[in-house]
């Protein structure tokens, strides 16, 4: 089968429509309407049904289009390794991070771009649930996320390598003009006697319920007002007087100036990782960028 037909189909189910698709493509539309028909010809089946001015994606089409996929991206990957033996360093690293692990990344960007400037990145921000279905559909090569990785609470990581980077403490952010914390840590039912804004993403399981779970073991009931899965935001209503924020302590690095904060007692800490797909090609540059991560942490 022409892979040109793959790439096609895979083009038109992402523009969602043909005449985008040919856009997109540099080609006329007519022409590409008659490969999309030959495609259909060729397999024997409908894979977008264009009746009635409809655009559907038949569940055939689905399948198609996510197999399409993988042998776009094998091609791709096959592609960039020769290339890359062949001319040396260059093209893109497409990397997936938590918000909240961001402040890893300045200076090791930084150090990289140094040491091989031909390299151009590619990042996407999420929840380590985000992530994590980032690299499973192979649009990210790394992903540095905290753990547990919901395939990890499954018991069932067959695609994924996990690389642990460092254990940190949760701390206790409260508004600037708040007097509280005059000591370097608050105990945890001192805390919980004040509004509560706690980080939490779209996983069973991560920062938000092993607060929860700490708190049950202690028979306290926190006053958590506000969830979300973005530190910043949750620094941000912080400092608006909203509550104190809760959140990892490498968070504290998203800001210039020194904020005002406490470590939690007991401690309760949170785990990043830096994760890749198991079993599949690791482009050189994913490979030097994991191990200048690894080698920044403290420790290494």
């Amino acid at each position: 089968m022409d892979l040109k037909k793959l790439l096609y189909f895979v083009t038109i189910v992402e523009e969602g429509q043909i005449t985008r698709a040919a856009q997109r493509l540099h080609i006329a539309q007519p022409p590409l309407s008659l490969q999309l028909k030959s495609l259909e010809d060729e397999l024997g089946v409908t894979l977008i049904d264009r009746e009635n001015k409809k655009f559907e994606i038949t569940p055939i089409g689905w399948t198609f289009y996510k197999r399409a996929k993988e042998v776009l991206h094998s091609v791709d990957g096959m592609v960039a390794e020769i290339q890359e033996q062949e001319k040396g360093m260059r093209g893109k690293l497409s990397i997936g991070t938590v918000m909240s692990c961001v402040p890893y990344l300045p200076s090791v960007l930084k150090q990289f771009q140094q040491s091989y400037p031909l390299v151009s990145f590619q990042l996407w921000e999420a929840d380590s649930y985000q992530v994590e279905e980032l690299l499973q559909e192979k649009r990210i090569e790394l992903g540095l996320v905290r753990l547990p990785l919901q395939s990890e609470l499954a018991a069932h990581m067959p695609d994924v390598a996990i690389h642990r980077l460092q254990t940190e403490p949760l701390v206790a952010v409260p508004p600037g003009d708040w007097d509280l914390f005059h000591e370097i840590s608050v105990s945890l039912e001192a805390l919980c006697r004040h509004p509560l804004l706690i980080l939490r993403g779209q996983g069973d399981y991560g920062v938000y319920h092993r607060f929860k779970d700490t708190c049950k073991i202690y028979g306290i009931e926190p006053n958590i007002v506000c969830e979300s899965p973005d530190v910043s935001t949750l620094l941000l209503l912080a400092e608006s007087g909203i509550g104190i924020a809760v959140v990892p302590r490498s968070a504290l690095l998203l800001r210039s100036e020194t904020i005002n904060h406490a470590e939690i007692t007991p401690p309760i800490e949170s785990d990043t990782a830096i994760i890749a797909l198991k079993d599949q090609y690791l482009s050189m540059a994913a490979r030097n960028f994991k191990q200048l991560l690894i080698g920044s942490m403290p420790g290494h």
